[in-house]
């Protein structure tokens, strides 16, 4: 999954920096000017672009959410059937901890930092809203034969779908990615029925 930029290289460099030196090092240990060296612009094209870094941090935590909506979205068009969605679900979400360590520890990053901050926490929410209603809408369209949708209504589903996989590839991460941890996601199979 890559971040989408318009055509200006610019831009695209500087969260491209930005993604990588927050999810090695963590948002409070990257500067601007670590962000600007790594992107090969001058700090002044950051603050043109994003005004801040806590600007710079909201629209990268945005373009990659829209990568991975629309990577979602399209994979999703091609499954019929509940089993094969909830299959389909659990296998996305291990090769997107395993392909995309970066955006998971992006996301942990951001979660943290959502605890502290009034303008993080409300962003944060909106991504596991937005998550939340895209994979309720599959499950509505593509799954509407679960037994648990009798007690439990789509949204309610995806948002335990949501925060069950962002826990999971946070104890991920945090125990040195050790791939028996990725086993927990195929519980999803058996607690959504």
């Amino acid at each position: 999954m890559k971040i989408r930029i318009d055509e200006n290289e610019t831009p695209k460099k500087i969260l491209e920096a930005a993604l990588k030196l927050i999810s090695e090092n963590g948002y409070a240990k990257v500067s601007m000017r670590d962000i600007a060296r790594k992107a090969g612009v001058a700090i002044s094209q950051i603050a043109y672009y994003y005004r801040n870094k806590e600007g710079l941090f909201l629209a990268l935590v945005r373009n990659v959410k829209k990568a991975f909506v629309d990577d979602f979205t399209e994979k999703t068009g091609k499954i019929n059937g509940s089993d094969e969605f909830i299959t389909f679900l659990c296998e996305y979400a291990k090769e997107s901890i395993v392909g995309n360590p970066d955006i998971h520890r992006l996301r942990f990053e951001f979660s943290t930092l959502a605890m502290a901050s009034e303008l993080f926490r409300a962003e944060f929410g909106t991504l596991v809203k937005e998550l939340s209603e895209i994979i309720a809408k599959d499950i509505e369209e593509r799954a509407p034969s679960l037994e648990i949708t009798k007690t439990c209504g789509a949204l309610r589903i995806a948002e335990f779908i949501v925060i069950f996989i962002f826990g999971v590839s946070s104890q991920y991460l945090t125990e040195g990615r050790d791939p028996r941890r990725l086993e927990n996601i195929d519980m999803l199979k058996t607690l959504i029925k």
